[in-house]
């Protein structure tokens, strides 16, 4: 019997460093003694997504133009925006057709035993028109990511064409019996996590939760082109899902890698550090945790053993900043993150509203977060939040306090990510609006898009004179700190989330 070849489609596209998950997928099916190949529109020369660009002195203006744009009743004004966005958005968006075309070259030519597609939903048509190819060609497909674990959007992606199936949740070490039974043309309902169409009806379901971490290989990006990405960042995941996991408008909460917390073992991620520092020459690391210090043993074990694993490394992470008991931010805790080679971190602030978190439940404390703001700045870490604009319940007055918090800081901030919020499919505040929609009578008009796992809606506040002048502030507090130049030691991670 000859070796399978499997093909793995990466439809993440990031444009600095490679894609985890895919990495997961060689690793497992290598392992396993399958040939593997991975294309990437990056290989065609279609740019990734570059996140959070520079931002130039006129950008406040184009910042405040947009938001006015977005929340405008205005049909036209809206399909304007629409159509600037998608002009301006990821060239892999603009270029289906290019990459289609070199997809059948490639599968044409070399005649893959299955194709599995990993994609964000942005990418549904991209999908779409490539299992088409392998419907024509006559070969297996599925497609995977992390929001199939829902199964209102698996709903709407399990009759795309020339598809076996849609998978949901962590089925890496089930890979390769899952590509034996593509191959040979056998029911594929008896594996955990697939997403099939029988009598009309959705059948299957999403795997549980993967609990031994470590039992997975080390990533392999060996398939991925270097060249192409301004610096070699390496990606590692610590953990699967978030220690808080309580925000109610979290969708990575409700996702694959978010469902319930489970930990890798310590020296298990140093290992893989070593392990791709050596392997890539990387010394420049993305820890890719909803929030790293969940598990405050790994935490607290990265900052006593990267240099060893990778000396001279630097790296970066997402943290959660608990109002409850020991989180791992103390100062000395910065200090000796800052040591270890830490020259970012992220935080979710989501509001300078104290209220507003609250109702988010988030979890934290503005004094605590004001706290390990100055602590890391001091400790010489590049300092990065996230924020949400107009959130079920938000004021007037709860834009400004979060103006007011951003001016009060803008010395220990050196990047903003604020964007309005999305109420997504399967999220505690989805729930909550269709269940009892008179909880939230300033939210109207939902419009449900579990396709790209979105429900559409109008808050009624955006559209009152107060909260309109409360934002336009806050849009300057954003920018003002967004247009700092980072510490020199975070520079080669400007634009990484």
């Amino acid at each position: 019997m000859s070796q399978q070849h499997v093909l793995i489609v990466d439809l993440n596209n990031f444009a600095r460093y490679p894609s985890l998950s895919v990495g997961y997928l060689a690793a497992v099916l290598r392992q396993a003694g399958r040939s593997v190949e991975v294309f990437a529109p990056l290989m065609i020369g279609i740019g990734g997504v570059v996140r959070e660009p520079p931002v130039s002195w006129y950008g406040l203006i184009a910042e405040r133009l947009n938001y006015r744009a977005a929340t405008s009743r205005s049909p036209w004004v809206r399909r304007l925006r629409e159509t600037l966005r998608d002009r301006r958005g990821p060239a892999l968006g603009r270029q289906a057709e290019e990459v289609t075309a070199e997809f059948r070259r490639r599968v044409t030519v070399q005649r893959p035993d299955a194709v599995l597609f990993s994609s964000y939903l942005m990418y549904r048509p991209h999908v779409e028109a490539m299992g088409a190819v392998c419907a024509e060609l006559n070969i297996p497909a599925i497609v995977g990511g992390p929001y199939f674990a829902a199964p209102e959007v698996a709903e709407e992606w399990v009759d795309l064409p020339g598809q076996l199936g849609v998978v949901g949740g962590e089925l890496e070490l089930e890979l390769p019996a899952l590509v034996d039974t593509m191959t040979n043309g056998r029911d594929m309902s008896k594996h955990p996590g697939m997403w099939y169409r029988r009598d009309g009806a959705l059948r299957g379901g999403s795997a549980p939760p993967l609990r031994r971490l470590d039992d997975v290989p080390t990533p392999d990006f060996d398939d991925f082109p270097w060249d192409t990405y301004p610096n070699r960042i390496v990606p590692v995941l610590t953990g699967r899902g978030c220690g808080w996991g309580r925000c109610s408008f979290c969708s990575d909460v409700t996702s694959t890698a978010g469902r319930t917390y489970r930990s890798r073992e310590a020296q298990g991620v140093l290992e893989e550090v070593r392990r791709q520092h050596e392997r890539y020459g990387a010394d420049l690391f993305v820890f890719t945790d909803l929030k790293l210090n969940s598990d405050l043993r790994v935490w607290r074990a990265i900052l006593d053993g990267m240099q060893d694993a990778a000396p001279g490394c630097r790296w970066i992470a997402a943290v959660h900043v608990n109002a409850r008991g020991d989180h791992g931010l103390s100062a000395e805790e910065l200090r000796r993150a800052a040591d270890s080679g830490c020259v970012r971190l992220t935080t979710g602030l989501e509001s300078g509203s104290q209220r507003v978190c609250d109702l988010m439940d988030k979890g934290t404390d503005l004094a605590v977060t004001e706290a390990f703001l100055a602590d890391a700045s001091n400790a010489g870490i590049s300092v990065r939040c996230t924020m949400i604009l107009g959130y079920p319940g938000e004021t007037a007055d709860d834009v400004l306090n979060s103006d007011a918090f951003l001016r009060r800081h803008h010395d220990h901030i050196e990047r903003v990510s604020l964007n309005r919020f999305q109420v997504m499919s399967g999220t505690p505040v989805e729930h909550h609006l269709r269940d009892a929609p008179h909880d939230f009578p300033q939210v109207t008009e939902l419009t449900v898009h579990h396709e790209i796992a979105q429900v559409g809606h109008r808050y009624k506040p955006v559209d009152t004179r107060p909260y309109r002048a409360a934002v336009m502030k806050l849009l300057g507090a954003v920018h003002a700190i967004n247009r700092k130049p980072l510490r020199e030691r975070a520079q080669d991670f400007e634009g990484v989330m």
